[in-house]
């Protein structure tokens, strides 16, 4: 986990120091390079040309003055290296994308085969003749031929191919490889569980990319329907006699410059959407949910009652007095903000509760294959203390409730039922008390017992990508309504100048 915390701050601060590099062409065309395409000077001369000659005709068609057509042109000029960056960036991310999924069929239908994780990795690296993959796999094998390591030699070179491919899928695979390669034993039905899995992953990551291809497109035709409407409603305010014209009025000048340059930005902010990785999964904010979980866990109804009596007892008194001195309006205000205020332990404990109820179904799935997994080769009582470490933060203190009960009662089925019992999750409670039975049954009906409880758990992980790649499309269809506001903005701007002009026409 640490080593990927680094590689990500590392891609971080890269793309921070980066972004000013940009302005020059000579390191553009080198960070595109660096994605594996070629972009030469010619093109970028040709984009250069098409953006200048776009944001000189739109200031004309608006009117501005020739400074403020400068300032739209350098804006464009500022934003052209970024929108450039980001169509090689999407090429980029999907062809990352088809290399690891290739990969994570192909390393599982070997190690099938022959059970060995060098093996498997040559025949993977068969598959790709140049490339990053083809690199990583390269390195990976040498790590695993040299025989040098710090602790765990299969896993630090898997490591390598987890790094450069940082796939939510990927560790769990490598996991399973490793827990096979070191104990032995049959590996069949895990790598039927672990195929079935990529495909759900595959399926949802493919059909997130469709929709934000679609949510882009809605984005530009919002963009192209209210500019037209703006060019509309400046050529009726160009049509009127001189004396009401606002055209070449300071405020609408600079209204209608501000509007340009925000929609270049709405542009490329639902760019920038796109060309976001394929296979890194989105920052889930786990310590934010684990203070969520730890709010809910440790909620005192009563003192939080006395807290709200303190904060909205002042502010209803005060609604009491402005309705007792006539100020209707004022005590209406006054009491509106003091039930919110009673009430706001109920509100911040709602919120909270649907946030982590949210979490839960999103991260249980995960947790639940990776007990598949390991309930391979141990029993239920192992398998979940093995999760521990590694499992979300909504789960993890659950699970150290869970596992330190099973040491004092290992046969009672009360601690597999309290297990998150207070957000009373019909899915949780079913595939707990199905690995009760698992634990249960011995050796003899544990192998059909986990197919239903996989079977189950594959409804749930396909909703569980659901969630992730709603939270995903979020960003993008919300830039859907920015180009309706700030024409809003601008045609409310130009009425209320309208307005003005005319009625101090009408007093001269």
């Amino acid at each position: 986990m640490n080593r990927k915390l680094k590689e990500q701050n590392k891609r971080k601060s890269k793309i921070n120091k980066s972004r000013f590099e940009l302005f020059h062409p000579g390191n553009l065309q080198k960070e595109i390079d660096s994605y594996g395409y070629s972009f030469s000077m010619g093109k970028y001369s040709v984009f250069l040309f098409v953006t200048i000659a776009g944001a000189i005709g739109c200031g004309a068609l608006f009117s501005l003055r020739w400074y403020l057509i400068f300032l739209v042109v350098l804006v464009c000029i500022a934003v052209l290296p970024f929108l450039i960056l980001d169509g090689y960036k999407q090429m980029y991310e999907h062809r990352q994308f088809l290399d690891v999924s290739d990969y994570m069929e192909q390393i599982l239908y070997s190690f099938r085969l022959n059970q060995k994780i060098l093996l498997s990795l040559k025949d993977s690296r068969a598959l790709f003749s140049e490339g990053r993959m083809y690199q990583a796999l390269g390195e990976a094998i040498a790590y695993i031929e040299q025989g040098t390591f710090k602790k765990d030699l299969y896993r630090e070179a898997l490591g390598i191919i987890e790094d450069a491919y940082p796939a939510n899928r990927l560790p769990s695979i490598h996991e399973y490889m490793c827990t096979v390669e070191s104990n032995g034993g049959a590996c069949s039905e895990g790598i039927d569980l672990l195929l079935q899995d990529k495909a759900v992953w595959t399926d949802n990551v493919i059909l997130l990319q469709e929709d934000k291809k679609a949510a882009r497109m809605r984005v530009i035709f919002s963009l192209f329907v209210t500019v037209f409407l703006a060019v509309i409603f400046h050529c009726v305010y160009r049509s009127m006699p001189a004396r009401y014209s606002i055209v070449y009025h300071p405020v609408t000048q600079i209204t209608t410059t501000l509007y340009l340059t925000l929609n270049i930005w709405i542009l490329r902010k639902a760019n920038r959407q796109i060309a976001k990785s394929w296979i890194e999964p989105e920052d889930m904010e786990e310590e934010k949910m684990s203070e969520y979980f730890q709010m809910i866990t440790s909620f005192q109804e009563k003192r939080e009652m006395k807290k709200s009596l303190i904060l909205g007892a002042p502010v209803f008194a005060a609604a009491i007095m402005a309705g007792m001195l006539g100020h209707l309006l004022a005590a209406a205000v006054l009491t509106a903000v003091a039930v919110l205020l009673l009430n706001q332990h109920k509100i911040g404990y709602r919120i909270a509760y649907d946030r982590v109820v949210r979490e839960i179904n999103r991260v249980f799935p995960g947790w639940l294959m990776e007990m598949a997994l390991l309930l391979q080769g141990n029993n239920v009582q192992v398998s979940i203390e093995k999760t521990i470490s590694t499992a979300p933060a909504v789960l993890r203190t659950e699970l150290q409730k869970l596992s330190d009960r099973l040491k004092q009662t290992p046969d009672a089925l009360e601690p597999y039922l309290e297990f998150l019992g207070m957000f009373r999750l019909s899915s949780v409670l079913s595939s707990m008390k199905m690995l009760y039975a698992v634990s249960e049954s011995g050796s003899g009906d544990t192998q059909s017992q986990i197919q239903i409880l996989l079977q189950r758990n594959s409804k749930m992980m396909d909703k569980s990508e659901k969630i992730m790649n709603e939270k995903s499309l979020a960003g993008i269809s919300g830039v859907f309504y920015l180009p309706q506001v700030t024409v809003s903005f601008q045609t409310m701007v130009n009425m209320v100048v309208f307005m003005l002009v005319f009625l101090g026409q009408m007093k001269l």
